[in-house]
């Protein structure tokens, strides 16, 4: 998997500027009205553990578009990122609460 552990997803929101609000999520999520106007989806193509083949799979993430795009390909590279479009969300990044979709979207899991 692309990010290891909560540890190092904490590392990319310093590093790169972007909170990670899904992933490995399903495609659908994007769509989701309640999410930030600077969220983007990711999609990538990840191996699994103990798996031999790659398969897509897609991350939400909220931030500047060029700060993802870094962060994604230097994690990747090149031929793993395939994809970086915007989602759905109709809510302004300043009034968009964080902690608040955290919380539900671990408990939908």
């Amino acid at each position: 998997m692309i990010w290891e552990s909560n540890d190092e997803v904490a590392k990319v929101k310093d590093d790169y500027r972007v909170t990670i609000l899904n992933v490995g999520c399903d495609r659908s999520l994007a769509e989701n009205k309640k999410l930030p106007t600077n969220a983007c989806l990711v999609h990538y193509l990840d191996m699994k553990k103990g798996e031999e083949h790659y398969s897509d799979h897609y991350d939400i993430v909220m931030g500047n578009r060029t700060d993802i795009f870094d962060c994604y390909y230097d994690k990747l590279g090149s031929k793993h990122l395939k994809g970086l479009g915007f989602c759905g969300g109709n809510v302004p990044p300043g009034n968009f609460n964080t902690g608040a979709y955290l919380k539900t979207s671990q408990q939908a899991v």
